[in-house]
């Protein structure tokens, strides 16, 4: 194991962490904040620079990093980076519990949206405007933005990338995995200011706008006030917040493909295709299970439009009180939680692709009951879906399956609903957000469970391996 390029990388990343928390001190700058919120900020940014620059002094000589090295990096950059960004808030006053904020600031940067607040109102505009940031940094991928920016000559880092971006397959849109990092981020930031304009069209103001963007961008889910969307009375910005989030929760790289004048490729992408049909149905169904609670069938389909976009996209920007919706309607939102958006976007859950490749495994198993000896094979977008990718894409699920059944077995303990609790564990290890069955946030549940559920959260947006692999000796020995 190549011990000192972990240690090399990691020291580079908290600088980067250090750096990026310069933003919060200029929008405390510009509001003209309390001496405590700098103290907070530079107190960590200390912290973070004594650290880092300890760690880069001494240059490490084999800079090869093997797949073993890649998951390390990548996995403890997450937790790291989540522990040192929640250090602001403890250190105002403004979260003073550790465990708290190191729950708040995982469901940043995991794109979660879940919070342990009651009322946003005590966190200053600074250290809100931090906590929705870290969804812009972490929706496309902390490594991956540190790649776009940090030397990367000899394409060496391939294990770090493949080991943060989502879905079964990676795949880099050009043959340098620095000149993808960079695309993929210029791709990201362009429509992050786009909707950072149309909102601000839309009637937001400014900071609201730039707060609302970055959660929409990241497929994140938090906002400036309590009531979340609601807060605008505007269908407008409703309908312009389930457009966002469902155009960030489409592949990157058919963004490229669209750059490139590859419409084709982009329209029959069958992911994308199977997107958007389950969010027409889901949205259909629920309009119409829900028709009788509102005043006409055009406030139904907005609210359903709304929640079925944040959901399958991860969102999770809260818009009114679903707990008085058919079970019906809460149910098909429960599978939403699961589905996710598609995979090499800004949203989590188990993706769109996986699900295509388990139906398809499915019927193909079906057919071979009536032709034993014929030869099936299993294609997605006109290309062969080999054995090895198929037996992985088996091999998650029932793993992701093991690992939602045990969250919801231990997490039980705080709660006897069984919604509350089902919900809660979908909704962290699948980066969403919401709690379906209640109107409280997550500092109903004990302090053990916010850890786990924290964890939950950077395994979930890190797709399991990393975090998992983490705790166990056989990554840590020296083969």
């Amino acid at each position: 194991m190549n011990r000192s390029m972990i240690r090399f990388l990691l020291a580079k990343l908290l600088l980067i962490e250090a750096v990026l928390l310069l933003v919060p001190v200029a929008i405390a700058l510009y509001y003209q904040e309390s001496s405590q919120v700098f103290i907070a900020l530079f107190s960590t940014i200390g912290i973070l620079t004594l650290l880092g620059g300890a760690g880069v002094i001494i240059k490490p000589k084999e800079k090869h990093i093997y797949a073993k090295e890649g998951v390390l990096i990548v996995s403890l950059c997450w937790i790291l980076w989540s522990f040192f960004g929640a250090l602001p808030f403890v250190f105002s006053g403004q979260i003073p519990n550790l465990i708290d904020a190191f729950f708040e600031i995982s469901s940043g940067f995991t794109t979660t949206g879940a919070t342990i607040l009651n009322d946003v109102s005590v966190l200053s505009r600074s250290l809100l405007f931090w906590r929705s940031f870290t969804h812009l940094i972490g929706g496309m991928g902390v490594l991956v933005f540190a790649l776009a920016i940090m030397d990367n000559a000899q394409n060496s880092h391939m294990e770090v990338m493949k080991a943060e971006v989502p879905g079964p397959i990676f795949g880099k849109v050009v043959s340098k995995l620095k000149n993808t990092a960079q695309i993929l981020y210029v791709l990201y930031l362009a429509l992050f200011v786009l909707f950072i304009i149309l909102y601000y069209m839309a009637g937001m103001p400014l900071y609201d706008s730039v707060v609302i963007a970055m959660g929409t961008a990241g497929t994140g889910g938090f906002t400036v006030y309590n009531d979340g969307i609601a807060h605008y009375q505007s269908s407008s910005i409703t309908y312009l917040t389930s457009f966002g989030v469902l155009v960030f929760g489409v592949n990157f790289n058919l963004y490229y493909y669209l750059m490139l004048r590859r419409v084709k490729e982009f329209f029959f992408d069958e992911e994308l295709r199977t997107y958007f049909l389950i969010v027409a149905t889901a949205t259909a169904l629920i309009t119409l299970n829900t028709v009788h609670l509102y005043h006409n069938v055009s406030e139904s389909f907005e609210m359903a439009l709304f929640q079925v976009s944040n959901i399958i996209t991860t969102t999770g920007f809260g818009y009114g009180n679903i707990t008085s919706w058919p079970l019906f309607s809460q149910f098909i939102l429960l599978l939403l939680m699961a589905i996710g958006g598609s995979a090499g976007s800004t949203a989590g859950g188990l993706k769109i692709i996986r699900g295509l490749i388990m139906a398809k495994i499915a019927k193909n198993q079906v057919l071979s009951t009536l032709s034993p000896h014929r030869v099936l094979t299993l294609h997605v977008n006109q290309a062969v879906i080999d054995k090895d990718t198929q037996h992985k894409v088996l091999k998650y699920f029932v793993i992701y399956v093991m690992i939602l059944i045990g969250l919801i077995f231990i997490i039980s303990l705080d709660n006897n609903n069984l919604l509350i609790v089902t919900s809660a564990v979908f909704s962290c290890f699948n980066n969403i957000g919401p709690i379906l069955g209640t109107t409280a946030s997550f500092s109903i549940f004990s302090p053990f469970s916010k850890i786990l559920l924290s964890f939950a959260m950077i395994a979930g947006r890190l797709e399991i391996y990393p975090i998992l692999l983490l705790f166990m000796r056989r990554t840590w020995s020296k083969r």
